[in-house]
């Protein structure tokens, strides 16, 4: 008979998105006994859309007020729509608060086998030391406590499994990576960059994006067929469910437990070692727990800082982890409210309805505050662009008859920048517990504090501004800039509530995400970021994550947890 004190695995992992499903996948593997608690439902092939037109929808995919009734925060989401919001939280079902003049829209809260990487837009960009020795370059905030040669082997292990479309382009502050051939530019694309690099000297590059263009461990190549949100039959752009969980499954060492809503992480205040996780069966309302030698919390930055405050114990009274009252702090998301557009030649190219869709754009990269510049005067680091060309109808064209008819026709090529610039961490940003307020299955809620600060003001006027520069230079005509206020603050890429760092008086985590008051407990999502570059952070996370498994895996061999 089994004994009743042995743990039921060797390690829980909660959440299954881009950190959750590497965890399982490296430490099953190696023959780990894994526990993978998802909040949500198992994903599967059949449940992708993005072959299915919009006719055989109930309502034709029009009519938003339908998922806005029950999801009024995930629906500005643009990637929330009939097809697919079912994956996403229920808003009235899973709260959280903000104060009234600090509105935060938290967006992009997935209940499904895989999390975001459902649905991400894929971008791929690896840091450099240039991001995590940024308090040491400006004098602001503090150091990673790693370095960007401890991150690059494994940057190089994820990359070729994940697969990443790419151009070298040797740039020391944005790395080059392990690059599947590149998708190609359009002309209005290689246009842009030319001219910018011509006259301004800044890099526009291919979006580095994890969609295949060449086969890979069963996957096919993309091809083309668009809406990524909906999910892909073929498999050709990296999501957990049917990649890194799949492979752990596998094994056969790992275990999926689906509508699991973690609770807590269970303590043992004799060992001060964690002993496992209280959950909630979303089904059954019923409250559940399991065991096991090490937990791993990788729920995303406000869902797994949410479990360790919500673990409080007579012991840690401020939740589990927090001896340094640092958890919960530093809350930081891009801001992307600055950019612009314009309209460039057609190059012969023709609009239509229903054709191939290139998955990725372009990515200009970061240009302020780099070695050998003067500061910015008015703002510290720095952002980068998102964009890309579309051709389209000219849909505001006048006349009646046949005079509209061809004037319609006449297509318009837009080129379109968004910038995502990087947020200083402040210990004002944060998340607390709302004990006021309770989520349907009765666990406390999040209340959220999150605005900008004038270094992100000035920052935001300067992407409208060096938008509108790189359009002029590329010779594009009706060119429009904006710089809006960033409220209410949204971006998706939010990290920092449970920094890494080398003192444990003013950090949570060491630089394996290992949590400095309980040895056996792990945090492997954005929670631990000690800055937010203005890089994308998925490829980061996974990074960061395979690389503390591998640490975990030889601590638990020389018997150090």
């Amino acid at each position: 008979m089994q004994s009743k004190n042995k743990p039921d695995y060797d390690v829980i992992v909660v959440g299954s998105g881009a950190s959750g499903g590497w965890a399982c996948k490296r430490l099953a593997e190696a023959g780990l006994k894994v526990a993978l608690l998802e909040a949500g439902k198992p994903q599967s092939d059949q449940n992708f859309s993005e072959h299915r037109p919009e006719f055989e929808l109930k309502y034709r995919n029009r009519a938003a007020e339908i998922v806005r009734k029950t999801r009024p925060v995930q629906s500005v989401f643009s990637v929330c729509s009939e097809y697919n919001f079912d994956w996403f939280v229920n808003d009235l079902e899973e709260p959280y608060t903000t104060p009234k003049d600090q509105p935060f829209l938290w967006m992009g809260r997935l209940r499904v086998t895989g999390g975001r990487t459902n649905v991400w837009g894929r971008v791929s960009l690896r840091f450099s030391d240039w991001d995590l020795k940024a308090g040491s370059h400006d004098g602001y905030g503090e150091d990673w406590p790693l370095t960007y040669k401890d991150l690059e082997p494994y940057y190089d292990l994820v990359e070729k499994y994940v697969g990443v479309t790419g151009i070298a382009e040797k740039l020391e502050h944005l790395p080059d990576g392990q690059f599947q051939p590149p998708m190609p530019l359009t002309c209005q694309e290689a246009l842009v960059r030319d001219r910018v690099k011509q006259k301004l000297g800044r890099t526009v590059t291919l979006a580095r994006s994890a969609n295949l263009t060449r086969p890979q461990n069963g996957r096919g190549p993309c091809h083309y067929c668009g809406p990524c949100e909906r999910g892909c039959v073929t498999h050709s752009y990296f999501n957990a469910a049917f990649t890194t969980v799949a492979d752990a499954l596998r094994t056969g060492n790992c275990t999926l437990i689906s509508n699991a809503m973690a609770h807590k992480v269970l303590l043992d205040e004799k060992t001060t070692r964690a002993s496992g996780v209280l959950y909630v069966d979303r089904n059954t309302r019923q409250t559940r727990e399991i065991h096991a030698r090490v937990v791993i919390l990788c729920a995303q930055t406000q869902e797994s800082t949410r479990i360790l405050l919500n673990s409080g114990t007579s012991q840690h009274p401020s939740g589990l982890a927090n001896s340094s009252g640092v958890l919960g702090h530093y809350l930081t998301a891009h801001v992307r409210s600055g950019g612009g557009n314009g309209e460039l030649p057609t190059f012969g190219e023709q609009p239509g309805l229903g054709g191939p869709t290139k998955p990725v754009g372009v990515y200009v990269a970061r240009f302020r505050n780099l070695k050998g510049q003067a500061p910015t005067k008015n703002f510290l680091r720095g952002f980068g662009y998102e964009g890309g060309s579309s051709v389209d109808f000219n849909w505001q064209a006048a006349g009646f008859g046949e005079a509209y008819k061809k004037a319609l026709r006449e297509p318009r090529v837009n080129f379109d920048l968004t910038g995502f610039g990087e947020v200083l961490p402040r210990w004002e940003n944060r998340v607390e517990i709302d004990s006021d307020v309770k989520d349907i299955y009765g666990i406390p809620v999040l209340r959220i504090y999150m605005k900008d600060g004038e270094n992100e003001k000035a920052m935001i006027k300067d992407m409208g501004d060096s938008a509108g520069e790189m359009l002029d230079a590329a010779g594009a005509k009706n060119i429009r800039t904006y710089a809006n206020p960033s409220a209410p603050r949204w971006a998706l890429h939010e990290a920092g509530t449970a920094r890494m760092g080398t003192d444990p008086k003013t950090s949570v985590l060491n630089q394996f995400q290992q949590t400095h008051d309980v040895k056996n407990l792990f945090v492997m999502d954005a929670s631990g970021f000690t800055s937010n570059p203005c890089q994308n952070p998925t490829l980061t996370i996974m990074t960061l994550c395979v690389r503390s498994c591998d640490y975990l895996m030889n601590e638990l061999k020389r018997g150090a947890i």
